[in-house]
Order: C-alpha cells, then structure tokens, then sequence
C-alpha cells in the first residue's frame, strides 16, 4: 500500500500536509539542531566558559555547516546529534572545538528541535483553526435561523434551527484555541540536562549558560524533562481533540448530505466510478478518518511515558514515529475542515 502521507503517493494530497511535514523534514530540524548548537556555544562564549575568539570561529563553522550524511550517523548511532557535532568539530582546532556542544547531550538538541518544530506547528495550526471559527461564523450568519431536525442516536428528535448544530461545532474549536496558549507555554521549555539529566556542566555558569540558551531560542527554563515526556504527550492530546472536533463537524455533514435528508448542500464533491449520480461528500469522510487515525496515535504516543531509569532510547524513538505524523494528519484534518465549510451553500431550510 502507498503511503498516503506524501504527496507522490496516488492518493496526492487527499491525506497529507506538505506545510506541517516541511516542519519535521531533514532540512527544518537539521536547521533547528543547528539553532541549538548555535546557542550553546553563544551561551558558552557569554558565561567566559570559551574564549570570544573561540565561539566566535565555532559560531561560523556551525552557520557553514551542510551535509546530508546525517542520516547515516543515525543508521550507526541511533540518533544524529553524534554525527552532526563530529562533523562541526572535525576542522576546528581544540579550543574552537571546546566550544561546541560541551557540557550538552544529544537529547538536549533533539528536544529542543522537536520544541521549536512543534511549536511552528501550533503557530500553523491556531491560524487555521481561527479560520474555520470565523467560516462558521459566517455560517451561522447565514443559515443560523434556518429550521433543522435535530436529530438524537440518529433518530429525528425535535424541530430547532441551524445554530443549534453548528454552535456545537463552533464551541470545541473556539475551546481548543483558548487552551493553545497552555500548551504552547508547556512546550516551550528547552531541554537541557546533559549526560544523565543532572544540568552540571559547564561549571562553574551552569545556570546562567542554561538561562542564555533559552533566552537566545525564545523559550523558557525549568527542570531537566529527559525522561518526562508530559509536554509532548500533552501536545499530542490538543491535536487528538482538534481533529476530533473537526471528525464530529465530518461526521455530521457526511449524514446531513444523504440523499433523503439533505440538510446541507455543498459545491464540489467527489465522483464514483460506477455511479454518476453520486456526489461523495470526500472532504467531509477523510476528516472523520484523520479524526480516528490521530486518536489512535495518542494511545501510541502516551506509551512514550515509559521512560526506563534516566533515559530512554526506545520511549524516545516512540515519539519521533507518532507526534510527526499525528501532527500532520490534524493538519490535513484543518485543511479539509476549512474548505468543506467554504462549499457550504446552503444548511436546513428558510422559515
């Protein structure tokens, strides 16, 4: 079977999300292991850990760096921080390679890209979501007196009018924007612990080179997160409820549509091969899809939290296969809802 998230698949882009998957490709978080680095040994350099000299000429090998062997450093070494601080090292003399990645760990740079990533992500998907909002507002606008069956375990129940069925829509998504702020400030804190999680290099400025990292990333500093995965577990249930509120607005459509009910009208739509007659109502069923699939996904992720002792290489890999895709799939979920809602043309019926 294709795979359906990438756009060479025969599915196009039916399922996945090229804006959301450029934020986890090989260029994006090889940029922002980079912006780590970067920091690190600015932060160096600051605290009079290095010589001004010696960050200064680390800082410009890191800039020059290009190379595409990272991902056999990681077939080697599990990960590609090994390969990547060798080759930012491997022309610099000694005291310009001291200025390098001392007193950090390969999880630090991992962690902290994933953040800043995730964190474009949220950026991406928050305006998406506004978008949506103000799509339904307008719905409402105008279709919101229009009378409506409302229905109850799929059964006609009570008369009562459009607003009814899209204010339920319309309140998870407004709910989900509102808590995007905890769970970005959650997110946003950088990793940085070292070897075994103690944060004890480089004496004697431990504190104030951590403190100079995070300022220079636009994050903020708190305890050592090694082998506490609760930020990106939280990260990943916001995005279960953000596609699972689009998979209800889904769900609805894809039965207000049926023939025999035709509660709603949309443009567009997809054909059958056998069936002329049909208009599938395609946007509507893959948000439904995306809505199972990224719920799924969180049972996986949680699994995450299994930490053994100080650090995991296992738990850790759990997360690099889960959250990407989770992400993207609530992307194409946004996408989906967006232009549904935009071939509205008409929800129940004028009075």
């Amino acid at each position: 079977m294709t795979n359906v998230f990438t756009t060479s698949s025969v599915f196009g882009e039916l399922l996945c999300d090229p804006k959301i998957a450029a934020e986890f490709d090989a260029p994006a978080f090889t940029a922002r292991m980079l912006s780590f680095e970067a920091a690190w040994t600015e932060a160096l350099g600051a605290c009079g850990f290095v010589s001004a000299n010696d960050a200064n000429t680390a800082l410009a090998a890191i800039k020059a760096f290009s190379s595409e062997t990272l991902g056999r450093g990681s077939d080697r070494d599990g990960l590609p921080v090994p390969e990547l601080v060798g080759a930012l090292k491997s022309e610099l003399d000694k005291g310009a390679a001291g200025a390098v990645h001392t007193g950090a760990t390969s999880q630090d740079v991992i962690d902290a890209a994933m953040v800043l990533s995730c964190l474009s992500v949220m950026d991406e998907m928050t305006n998406r979501l506004d978008r949506i909002v103000a799509g339904l507002d307008a719905l409402l606008r105008r279709f919101g007196d229009n009378t409506l069956m409302a229905r109850t375990r799929m059964q006609s129940a009570l008369p009562a009018t459009v607003t009814l069925r899209v204010d339920a829509w319309r309140r998870p998504l407004v709910d989900h924007l509102a808590k995007a702020d905890n769970v970005r400030t959650e997110l946003a804190v950088v990793q940085i612990g070292g070897p075994i999680g103690l944060r004890e290099a480089p004496q004697p400025c431990v504190e104030a080179c951590a403190g100079k990292v995070a300022e220079i990333l636009g994050l903020s500093l708190g305890p050592v997160w090694h082998a506490d995965r609760s930020r990106i577990v939280a990260l990943g249930n916001w995005l279960t409820l953000v596609a699972g509120s689009l998979g209800k607005i889904g769900q609805d459509v894809a039965l207000m549509v049926q023939q025999g009910i035709d509660d709603i009208a949309l443009s567009g739509g997809g054909g059958s091969s056998a069936m002329a007659h049909k208009q599938n109502p395609v946007r509507a069923e893959m948000m439904v899809a995306l809505a199972r699939y990224v719920a799924g996904q969180q049972g996986i992720l949680g699994q995450a939290m299994i930490h053994e002792q100080e650090r995991s290489g296992a738990a850790w890999a759990l997360e690099w296969l889960t959250l990407p895709a989770m992400a993207e799939a609530t992307g194409s979920a946004l996408i989906h809802g967006e232009r549904l809602i935009a071939s509205v043309e008409r929800i129940g019926a004028p009075d």
